[in-house]
């Protein structure tokens, strides 16, 4: 006969959404699953709150997040109320907001020395918008959820795997000012971004770490353009770093026929360009020469 073993589970929340794996991190797409007031924790404690369950999709556990109604917690209570897109002021039935879909930034948390994603800022979702997914607008910034094959190769961004900056000139994901302190802190860990140093209360030094990394990628960007922009015409040649006697010598040894003549004002940068423009026309009909 099998021993019997006792047990007791009164209370005890169940986990929900169970699969064991733990969405990553970034501004991605949830369904409400749960969403219930409570006033008492399942340790007997007393709470009010209200308890919110995060259906992320199929292939990830639910994650979970409490909206306190104290004065204190006021703040996460309105971030709430605009997600589900409610009016300002009215009556809240928790139930009601069951099957709505929002957007959550989801940080990089820790249990136990492994990783334990945390349910950051809440936001409305957006038309494309898909449960289980990045936000439309983090995959409109080349972002992915497919799984990378042995065909491809996956860019080097010198994030976490599946994470996604949220970035403040997004105006869905609203200005860093806004944001509560652990989601700067969170954000500004998940990029790697430096901190500044010295005294100086630790929010704005957040702040300015996310401002200043964005100002850094938006320049890395502003680079790679301006380098696309060279491709073609004079791509790799520095004529134009060439003195005007320089140029004027490569003609006559190109033999390219008479110098031009020019005349009025502006005649020496006209020259100039003209020279060069007859240079590269050479350099493409005799690329080998």
């Amino acid at each position: 006969m099998a021993r019997l073993i006792d047990y007791d589970v009164t209370g005890v929340e169940e986990s929900g959404g169970g699969t064991g794996v733990k969405v990553p991190t970034g501004l991605r797409v949830a369904r409400i699953a749960l969403c219930e007031q409570r006033e008492v924790k399942a340790n007997g404690q007393p709470a009010n709150d209200i308890r919110v369950g995060l259906d992320m999709g199929a292939e990830y556990d639910w994650l979970f997040t409490y909206i306190g109604l104290g004065p204190e917690s006021d703040w996460k209570l309105a971030e709430f109320i605009r997600a589900c897109q409610l009016k300002e002021k009215g009556k809240l039935d928790p139930t009601k907001q069951v099957g709505k879909v929002i957007r959550v930034k989801v940080n990089h948390g820790e249990y136990n020395g492994e990783y334990a994603p945390d349910a950051g800022k809440l936001m409305p979702s957006q038309d494309g918008d898909e449960v289980g997914g990045l936000s439309q607008t983090a995959a409109s910034n080349g972002s992915s959820n497919a799984i990378e094959t042995d065909d491809e190769e996956a860019e080097d961004t010198g994030y976490p795997d599946g994470f996604v900056p949220s970035r403040e000139d997004d105006p869905e994901v609203g200005s860093y000012d806004d944001w509560a302190d652990e989601d700067l802190e969170a954000e500004v860990n998940d990029r790697g971004a430096t901190i500044p140093g010295g005294r100086g209360n630790k929010r704005d030094k957040l702040i300015k770490a996310l401002r200043e990394e964005d100002n850094a990628v938006a320049d890395a960007a502003d680079e790679e353009e301006t380098e696309g922009d060279g491709d073609g015409d004079g791509e790799g040649d520095d004529y134009e770093s060439w003195e005007i006697d320089a140029l004027k010598k490569e003609w006559e040894d190109r033999n390219l026929g008479d110098m031009p003549r020019m005349r009025g004002s502006g005649a020496a940068e006209r020259l100039k360009n003209t020279i060069i423009e007859a240079l590269r026309e050479d350099d493409e009909a005799n690329p080998f020469d």
